[in-house]
């Protein structure tokens, strides 16, 4: 009875997934590429940037999502999201405002990312899409600790020294650069954090990063042999 529950459960999933991840690797790609050059933009064109976003993570992760009720409030989310982002388009930024998006994008981030990690390594499938899909997952991770680094900036629970901005509204560039190379355990020092707690974040990604990459090759590599044993 489990075996055969777990079976309906799960098929729906394999048949939704195929593609998917490659829509969420571009949409990454696209924001991550496009980061570096939003000084340079106005304020409608990052608008419709964080719509875009919004809509290839809504489009490839959220569908993956077997409970109607959790797509329906990443729509909520992604309203949530643009509606802000719109206001300090047109109004400035404020700092509740600020806040409050940065907590949404968190939200519908980590949820995201939760629910690719679970197709990808629940499923268990050594094909193309499901590397895609483990690959989106870290660049996921990378995103979210960046909204957090730029959370505990707002908050005055953090500061940073180097080669970052002192504008707080062209921080994030610097801050989406520093939680990469952290996460890749890179650790070029032009970046450094400054107080116990943002240090605390820093290494805690680093050993999440190296973590993550063990158990994504050690899943990989056992759901191919399972492959080639059948």
């Amino acid at each position: 009875m489990n075996n055969k529950t777990v079976r309906k459960e799960i098929s729906p999933e394999k048949t939704r997934s195929g593609g998917n991840f490659w829509f969420l690797l571009a949409g990454l790609l696209f924001t991550l590429l496009s980061v570096p050059f939003t000084n340079q933009y106005s304020g409608m064109e990052r608008y419709s940037m964080t719509l875009l976003f919004s809509v290839f993570m809504l489009v490839s992760i959220w569908s993956l999502a077997a409970s109607r009720r959790v797509f329906q409030g990443g729509i909520l989310l992604v309203i949530g999201i643009t509606t802000i982002v719109g206001i300090n388009v047109l109004n400035g930024a404020h700092f509740f405002q600020e806040v409050l998006g940065i907590v949404l994008m968190l939200i519908f981030c980590n949820l995201s990312c939760w629910i690719a990690a679970r197709n990808v390594f629940l499923l268990h499938k050594a094909d193309l899409n499901s590397l895609a899909g483990a690959f989106c997952v870290y660049l996921l991770i990378g995103l979210i600790w960046a909204l957090l680094y730029k959370l505990l900036l707002l908050f005055d629970l953090a500061a940073f020294s180097g080669n970052i901005t002192a504008q707080e509204q062209e921080q994030f560039p610097d801050l989406l650069y520093f939680s990469f190379v952290t996460l890749a355990s890179l650790g070029y020092g032009d970046v450094t954090p400054i107080g116990g707690l943002v240090r605390t974040f820093a290494y805690l990604e680093a050993v999440i990063g190296q973590f993550y990459l063990a158990v994504m090759v050690a899943s990989l590599v056992s759901a191919y042999s399972a492959h080639r044993t059948k």
